[in-house]
């Protein structure tokens, strides 16, 4: 038999700027209803072993689709990545913040979907709240009722126009700014264009190589998979970081007693 895989987790706080200082300057209902967002990016995806145009291949791996533009239309998450998004809605549980949530986001990819789901059902936001077996999320897209709005609302992920990850871009700017004042948003997107879309929607600076780490070589490609960036917008607009969480999860093989 088999082990089993267990993960274990441990949330690390890299930073906590204060946003006393800052709120000083906000009008007072701003301090009272600060919009909030939470920025990650996707849990891991399986990995490509091995690539057959024969249906042949091996057991147990997986293979993805992908276009010439190298958008991988099927490309779910691994096991490390479940654990992560769990962790990730456990952690808005615990510190009271699931059921505070107002907008769930994500691309048309469904790894960013999938990275949401468990925070969407902790949140209320999506799943079948009622009971009548159908999912009574509000957002308005290809999966509708659970939870999570998508941008591209209308394209699937390897629809033409939208198959890289920087065609959606835009939309999940404009969606960012376009939240009503006092929302607590969580924002789900790829290493290519998160930083990109923190930058543009809030303002913030994603230089800082500690604070905001990057690829060998990078200087806009998100390095890892377990960080977490909360944003408070202002009533300009601006943004203001005010935690840095890391997740760090890992999985173990437990052997069979």
């Amino acid at each position: 038999m088999h082990g089993v895989a267990r993960h274990c987790r441990w949330y690390r706080l890299v930073t906590a700027v204060s946003a006393g200082l800052a709120l000083w300057t906000l009008q007072p209902e701003a301090r009272s209803h600060p919009t909030v967002i939470y920025f990650v990016r996707h849990s891991e995806n399986e990995v490509r072993l091995t690539r057959t145009n024969t249906g042949g291949n091996v057991p147990a791996t997986f293979v993805e689709e992908c276009t010439p533009t190298r958008s991988c239309c099927i490309q779910p998450l691994s096991a490390l990545g479940q654990a992560r998004r769990d962790a990730l809605a456990e952690w808005f549980v615990e510190h009271g913040l699931a059921r505070r949530l107002t907008h769930l986001i994500a691309t048309n990819k469904p790894r960013t979907v999938e990275t949401l789901r468990p925070l969407a059902i902790a949140s209320g936001l999506g799943g079948d709240r009622d009971g009548d077996g159908s999912l009574d999320g509000s957002e308005v897209d290809l999966l509708p009722g659970g939870g999570i709005q998508q941008y591209p609302a209308d394209a699937l992920e390897c629809d033409p126009a939208y198959q890289r990850t920087l065609d959606s871009k835009p939309l999940i700017v404009d969606a960012i700014r376009a939240l009503p004042p006092g929302s607590r948003a969580v924002v789900a997107n790829h290493s290519d264009t998160l930083y990109g879309i923190i930058t543009e929607a809030t303002g913030v600076d994603t230089s800082d190589p500690v604070l905001f780490p990057k690829e060998a070589g990078s200087t806009t490609r998100v390095r890892n998979f377990n960080d977490l960036w909360v944003i408070e917008i202002g009533p300009t607009g601006a943004g203001t970081l005010i935690k840095h969480v890391v997740f760090e999860i890992a999985l173990e093989r437990q052997r069979p007693e």
